[in-house]
């Protein structure tokens, strides 16, 4: 049973997945900072994602490129006059809504043919109040950003990057000519990135500060692959060849680039949902192990026992290769094994592993426990 994005964001927050940012200000709207099984649920889920692209690839290699951007790199990738939205505010609400969430595809395009567009009639109702009374259509510029000069009195503006790919793009030739990399080849990069969305919804799904994982692949016209989110042809080595009057070619020819992008926060919301369920007794994550923030967590099972299973914790600390938990064996946070430390432990020198999902449980010897647990982490 999956609930739904409301419940979800809920019990994301109750369980310390997700964290209001500045709750103790009041906070701003919409924004959240990640608690301990957040952090290390995206901590594991971009691992897993280097180690597919980059470290086990033979062709792709990895940049990692600033949040400040240089406002020539987006005026030569058009975000400057093109990243935008149209918005509309409600007069009777104050709320704004996304012209094109508003009308449907045929209006829409019919809007955007029109030469004065800030005399468009939007007849639709509100979302919110219901009512027909909307203000003009305007831009919405949806591109973040600051002021490095440290007074008033100057101005030095530059971007926080909308997208991580054009850390790539500026990058291509240096990175190309340290490795002696031959086309085809990919470069990969995960990052924060920054837009000034409208409207934000879903808890993480949609945010103005995100994290990207993206790979841009580089090939000859007639080697394209059909493996990504999207086609870019060579527009951005162009553009960034013909602004910056730099030779980006690969023996005098522009590469054509293949995109394979991902946003961690969607995904890591679509993998919670999806391993949510409730048992009759219990709520559970079936998250993979290799994804659950903990893979193994260390519970006493009486106060008396607190000494003796910190110090198996802490021994355990530097033997295993995974994320391990002391005192908190809870199946809603995905910990796939809990080793329980009960009074027969200390004098028999074993304790109880129990798996998550089957519940089945397994009596282990101390000695050999971190060698066991290791070896089940490196079967997956």
């Amino acid at each position: 049973m999956n609930k739904n994005k409301v419940d979800i964001a809920n019990y994301l927050k109750h369980y310390g997945f997700l964290l209001p940012n500045a709750a103790i200000y009041g906070g701003l709207a919409k924004s959240w900072d990640l608690g301990p099984y957040g952090t290390e649920l995206k901590r594991n889920l971009k691992k897993l994602w280097w180690k597919y692209f980059i470290t086990t690839s033979p062709y792709n290699v990895g940049c990692d490129s600033l949040l400040i951007t240089h406002p020539r790199i987006l005026e030569a990738s058009g975000h400057q006059k093109n990243f935008h939205d149209w918005l509309v505010e409600c007069n009777n609400c104050r709320k704004r809504q996304r012209l094109d969430h508003l009308l449907d595809t045929e209006g829409f395009y019919s809007f955007l043919s029109q030469e004065n567009k800030n005399s468009f009639s939007v007849l639709k109702e509100c979302p919110d109040c219901h009512q027909k009374n909307f203000s003009p259509p305007r831009q919405f510029n949806l591109l973040l950003s600051t002021n490095l000069e440290i007074t008033a009195e100057k101005e030095n503006f530059v971007y926080l990057r909308p997208e991580t790919c054009q850390g790539i793009f500026v990058n291509f030739s240096a990175i190309q000519k340290s490795t002696h990399k031959k086309l085809p080849f990919g470069i990969g990069q995960i990052g924060k990135s920054f837009r000034n969305e409208i409207t934000l919804h879903h808890g993480i799904f949609r945010t103005r500060e995100f994290e990207q994982m993206e790979l841009e692949f580089f090939s000859l016209p007639n080697e394209r692959e059909l493996c990504s989110n999207s086609q870019r042809g060579n527009y951005d080595l162009l553009q960034h060849s013909k602004y910056s009057q730099k030779d980006l070619s690969v023996g005098g020819i522009i590469p054509e680039v293949v995109e394979v992008s991902f946003g961690v926060e969607r995904l890591m919301l679509a993998i919670l949902e999806d391993s949510y369920s409730q048992e009759a007794t219990r709520e559970i994550l079936k998250l993979h192990p290799l994804l659950a923030p903990y893979f193994v967590a260390i519970i006493p099972l009486s106060q008396q026992l607190e000494e003796f299973a910190y110090q198996l914790y802490c021994n355990l600390l530097n033997q295993v290769q995974f994320n391990l938990i002391y005192g908190q064996a809870n199946n809603a946070v995905g910990t796939y094994y809990c080793v329980t430390v009960d009074f027969q432990s200390q004098p028999e020198q074993k304790i109880t592993l129990r798996h998550r999902n089957s519940r089945e449980q397994t009596r282990v010897s101390i000695a050999s426990l971190a060698e066991y647990l290791n070896q089940e982490y490196l079967n997956y």
